[in-house]
C-alpha cells in the first residue's frame, strides 16, 4: 500500500539526500503505540482513504457510522462511531486539504482502536470524520506522492480562500460583524459536535514551514510538560519564531491558547483596520466545540518542511520590529508582482478556478493585514527589543516560503483554464520560474528541511493520546448546553 523507501528525493530538480528519521526515542505516554506507527512514504488519495473505511466497516460490525451531511461537490460524509468509554471524543481529519498528516493519523488510529483496547484504557468513544474536505483533498493529490518535494509542494498544494475553508466558516455574531452562513462541510461537523455532549475535540491540523507548536483551550500543566516532551522525542524544533497570529497567549513553549474569529477582530481593530471590512469568513470548530460543551481542545501543528534556526532563541543583532518590517515589505513585493500577473491571467481565462477564487482572496486581504501589522510594530514596545535568530528566520524566510504557496496557485491559476494561449503559458512560466529560483535558495540559506512523515505521524499522534490523558486526568467539561437531539444513524453505505 505505501511506497517503498528509496535512497533519495528530488527538491526543485535537485537530486538531496533523504531526511533522516529520529532514532529510537521515548515518548512520555504510549511509547509502544508511538514505536508501531508504520514508515509512511506517501499520503494517502481519497479513494484509498474510502476503501480503508470500507474494510474496517465489513471486518467490524461494532462500527456504526452515519452521514452527517455532503461536500460541496457532493461526496457524502461519514462518521464513525466506535469505542464505549465514558467520555467523549471528535476527531475531524483534512480540515485544510493540503494538511494531510492527520489523514495518516486516523488510518493508524482506527486499526488500533478496533484491534486492541486502547479505547478503552484511554475512557473515550470516538466520533471520527477522515477528510471533511474531500473536493480540495482530491485538487491536492497531485503532489501526495513526492510530498518531501518543497517546490513541488509551493506549486501544486491547493488551500481555499477563508470563505471556502471548512475550518473559518462556523456561525458567530460578534460586536457589527455576523457570520451566518456556514458550509455542507461545516454544518456536518456541527451535527457531530451537537449529537452528545462532548469532552475532547481535535480537528488535525499540520503546519507548511515552521517548528512544532499546539493550540490548547486551557492550560493544563502536566499536558504542556507532555507537548514538550513529545517535540524533543520527535527531534523537532520547537516554534520560538514569530506566533502564526501576533496576538497569540503562551501557555508554554509552543504551547498556546486556541483563538478564535473574535481575536481576530479586536486585532485589526486596536490596529486602524476596520475588521467588517477585513474578516471573510465565520470562527473555527475549534471555538464552536468549546462553546457548545466548554470542551478541551487541541490542535497539533507538525511541520512538513523546518530548520534548526526556528528554534534558536540566541540574539540576531537587529530589532524584533526591523525583523517584521523587513517581511511586511517581502509580502508586499511579491503581493504587488502578483496581482499584476493575476490581471493578465484573469483576462484570458473563461472560468473561474478554485485557484483563482484562493489567490482573489489572499490580493483581497492582504493589504488590510500589512497594514495591521506596520501598526502593531510601530506601537508595541516589545517590537524595540532585540530579535532572536526563531524570530528573523519566522518573519523573514518562513514568510516568503507562505506567499510562495500563492506562487503556487497563481501557476495553477493559469493552467486551469480549457483554453491555453500565450499569455496564460508566460504567467504560468513566470510563476514556476520563481518558485523553482528561489526555494533552492531558502533551503540552503535557512537550513530547512523535509520532516519524515513517520516523524510527523507519530508527534502528531503522541500529542492527541497524552491530550486525552489529560482530559481525563485533570479536565471536567462543564457540558453548559443540553445534548441536541440524536441524529438517526444512515446506511452504511458511502
Amino acid at each position: 500500500m505505501y511506497r517503498a523507501t528509496t535512497d533519495a528525493r528530488y527538491v526543485c530538480g535537485r537530486r538531496v539526500p533523504r531526511p533522516t528519521e529520529e532514532g529510537v526515542r521515548v515518548y512520555p505516554r504510549h511509547d509502544e503505540i508511538i514505536a508501531a506507527v508504520p514508515a509512511y512514504e506517501r499520503f494517502l488519495t481519497l479513494d484509498e482513504v474510502e476503501a480503508s473505511t470500507d474494510r474496517l466497516l465489513a471486518a467490524h460490525p461494532e462500527v456504526s457510522v452515519w452521514n452527517p451531511g455532503t461536500s460541496r461537490g457532493g461526496h457524502g460524509l461519514r462518521c464513525l462511531e466506535l469505542g464505549r468509554g465514558p467520555l467523549r471524543a471528535a476527531l475531524v481529519g483534512v480540515p485544510h486539504p493540503e494538511e494531510q498528516v492527520g489523514s495518516l493519523v486516523l488510518d493508524h488510529l482506527l486499526r488500533l482502536l478496533v484491534e486492541t483496547d486502547l479505547a478503552e484504557r484511554l475512557g473515550f468513544r470516538f466520533s471520527i470524520i477522515r477528510a471533511i474536505d474531500p473536493d480540495g483533498m482530491r485538487l491536492n493529490e497531485c503532489w501526495f506522492d513526492e510530498p518531501l518535494d518543497v517546490a513541488g509542494f509551493l506549486l501544486r498544494q491547493y488551500r481555499p480562500a477563508a470563505n471556502e475553508q471548512f475550518e473559518w466558516t462556523f456561525p458567530i455574531e460578534y460586536k457589527n460583524y455576523a457570520f451566518t452562513k456556514p458550509l455542507p462541510e461545516a454544518r456536518a461537523v456541527m451535527a457531530v459536535i451537537d449529537r452528545a455532549p462532548l469532552d475532547f475535540y481535535m480537528c488535525l491540523h499540520n503546519a507548511h514551514a515552521s517548528g512544532a507548536y499546539f493550540y490548547v483551550t486551557h492550560d493544563v500543566p502536566s499536558l504542556n510538560d507532555d507537548l514538550a516532551a513529545i517535540v524533543a522525542a520527535a527531534g523537532l524544533p520547537v516554534h520560538r519564531g514569530e506566533p502564526e497570529m501576533p496576538y497569540l497567549n503562551a501557555f508554554g513553549d509552543g504551547v498556546f491558547e486556541e483563538f478564535g474569529l473574535t481575536d481576530d477582530y479586536e486585532y485589526f481593530a486596536r490596529y486602524g483596520v476596520e475588521p467588517a471590512a477585513a474578516l471573510q469568513g465565520g470562527t473555527s470548530s475549534t471555538s464552536y466545540a468549546q462553546a457548545a460543551w466548554d470542551c478541551f481542545t487541541l490542535v497539533a501543528e507538525v511541520p512538513y518542511f523546518t530548520s534548526p534556526k526556528v528554534g534558536d532563541s540566541s540574539p540576531a543583532g537587529i530589532s524584533r520590529g526591523e525583523a517584521v518590517r523587513r517581511g511586511i515589505e517581502l509580502e508586499r513585493e511579491y503581493a504587488s508582482w502578483l496581482h499584476a500577473r493575476y490581471v493578465e491571467a484573469a483576462a484570458e481565462l473563461s472560468g473561474e478556478s478554485p485557484w483563482q477564487r484562493a489567490l482573489y482572496a489572499y490580493l483581497l486581504g492582504v493589504n488590510d493585514d500589512l497594514r495591521a501589522q506596520t501598526q502593531m510594530v510601530a506601537r508595541e514596545a516589545c517590537f524595540a527589543e532585540e530579535a532572536t535568530v526563531a524570530q528573523v528566520f519566522s518573519s523573514t524566510f518562513l514568510r516568503e516560503l507562505d506567499v510562495l504557496s500563492r506562487v503556487g496557485h497563481l501557476a495553477s491559476m493559469a493552467a486551469a483554464g480549457p483554453r491555453q494561449n500565450d499569455v496564460l503559458a508566460a504567467v504560468r512560466a513566470a510563476a514556476e520560474d520563481r518558485v523553482h529560483t528561489r526555494v533552492p535558495q531558502l533551503l540552503v540559506a535557512g537550513a530547512i528541511a523535509p520532516v519524515p512523515l513517520r516523524t510527523l505521524v507519530r508527534a502528531q499522534l503522541a500529542a492527541l493520546l497524552c491530550a486525552l490523558d489529560a482530559v481525563r486526568e485533570h479536565y471536567r467539561p462543564t457540558h453548559p448546553r443540553p445534548p441536541a437531539p440524536r441524529a438517526r444513524a444512515q446506511s452504511r453505505a458511502r
